[in-house]
Parts: structure tokens; sequence; C-alpha cells
């Protein structure tokens, strides 16, 4: 269990975040989603460990964060930012094995085994001998994810479970490659590993997530199952424009569902 308790954040002088509390469960797929700028980055990264809260604490699987030294979080947990720049001219297959600094075995065939897994997993098998800025944004942002899946490449370890911390996992993605990424942090979860992403696709979300958590100007404003925060009211709180959930187009007007999409 990922638990957030009272946590407030000051980014240049301003308070950011101002006492939330949550709970991301192993085996569930908890989603934070609300407007630009209301938080969501700022609440991953001090879950994450990157931001140190002004005051509040964060938790994994019992143990604060404060106690927990860089290599021993980085074997608890794996971070996707929201964008990444290489400056230096390193391969597809380089890139994604610096997941292995933290996640490698003894075993070389076997590390060579969970980069090529990792490629596969996130549709880039054959890619390993690119050049990364060769790629586009798109296929960039899978290479950084395949990172991340060699850092925690078992959902569970030495009997707890591992954490996925994805920071708008599909934002650059067309909707083949949504639907396979979150359909990988699903499987992650039914596997026994626990995933908190930020997230914009608010039907994606519905889709794949088992709690939704919506904040706005730094706090939280609803959560629970995605049926239960996704409502007019408080879509109009929120966002700050009336919207009817699950309404259909004027006639005429074509419109496309992640729900009807198989692969």
């Amino acid at each position: 269990m990922i638990t957030v308790s009272n946590l407030s954040v000051r980014l240049g002088g301003r308070q950011v975040i101002h006492g939330i509390s949550l709970e991301a469960a192993p085996g569930a797929l908890t989603a934070i989603v609300g407007p630009n700028g209301c938080g969501k980055t700022t609440t991953l990264k001090a879950i994450s460990g990157e931001l140190p809260p002004e005051s509040g604490s964060v938790s994994i699987n019992g143990r604060n964060l404060k106690g927990l030294k860089p290599w021993e979080l980085a074997l608890k947990r794996g971070v996707l930012p929201q964008s990444t720049v290489i400056s230096f001219p390193f391969t597809v297959r380089e890139v994604v094995r610096l997941g292995l600094t933290a996640g490698a075995t003894a075993d070389a065939k076997a590390n060579d085994r969970i980069a090529a897994d990792a490629l596969e997993a996130v549709d880039l098998g054959g890619f390993a001998g690119r050049f990364y800025q060769e790629l586009s944004g798109g296929e960039q942002q899978r290479v950084q994810l395949a990172r991340v899946l060699c850092q925690i490449s078992n959902p569970v370890a030495d009997g707890e479970p591992r954490y996925l911390l994805l920071d708008e996992p599909v934002s650059s993605l067309d909707i083949r490659h949504q639907l396979t990424i979150m359909q990988l942090a699903r499987r992650f979860c039914e596997q026994g590993g626990g995933v908190i992403a930020v997230m914009h696709d608010l039907n994606l979300t519905a889709m794949f997530a088992d709690r939704m958590i919506m904040m706005k100007a730094g706090m939280i404003r609803a959560s629970g199952a995605p049926s239960d925060v996704l409502t007019d009211e408080t879509m109009e709180a929120v966002f700050g424009c009336r919207m009817q959930v699950s309404a259909m187009p004027a006639a005429g007007v074509p419109f496309v569902l992640p729900q009807t999409a198989t692969l």
C-alpha cells in the first residue's frame, strides 16, 4: 500500500498541494485526474520521493520514504516522468537497460531477456538497435516506459508489492498504443503490483482505473470509483464548464470511444 497522509508541498515559495491524503492499494490502478496546473504531477513527484513535502508523509508498504535509501526506493517503485530529454546518441537498448541499474540480476542472459521483454511489452520489439533521437515522441515515451519496466520487472518481490508511478503515460500515443499501455498497467495490477497514473483522457481512465482521484487547485475534490467521481456536478465544479457524462453528441457528429477498440 502507498499511503499519503496530510501532504503539503511548496514550490517557489507558493503552496501548491494542500494537505491531501490518499491510498493506492496493490492490485489496483489509481488514476489522478484534474485540470492543468491542479497539482497532479507535483503530487506524483512527492509520492515518488522526488519532491520533499513541506508537511505530511508518504509511506510505501508501511515504510516512510524518509527512511529509505535511494537504492531501496528504486527497488520498490519505478517512475515514468512526463517527459525525458536525452542529449547523447544512445541506442534504444542502452536507454532501456538503464533500468537494470536497479533491476539487474546476476545472470547476464536474464538481464538481456528482461530488456527484450520490456521492449516487446511496449510494442517496440526490433527497435533495440535504433538511436533514441531518431524515434517519434510516442516511441520515445514507450522506450522510457520499457526502461521503467526493466527496473520493476516483477510486480511482487520478496513478498511485497511494487509500484509503477506513471505521469501521463499515454499523452503522446495513438489509440492502439494507448490501449497497449493501459492494458500493460492493468496486467501489472492483476499480478499483484500497484499503479498510480496521472491521466488526462477521462474515457481511458473510466475504462481502466479502479479508483479515481480528481484534483483542483492542489486539493482532492472527489475520489472513488470512476462511476462515482464522473458526475455532471463534479465535472463542472472541477473543470469549470458544463458537460454531461455519458451524453450522446449532436446528431450527425461522429465520436470514437476507446471502449469500442480491440487489439
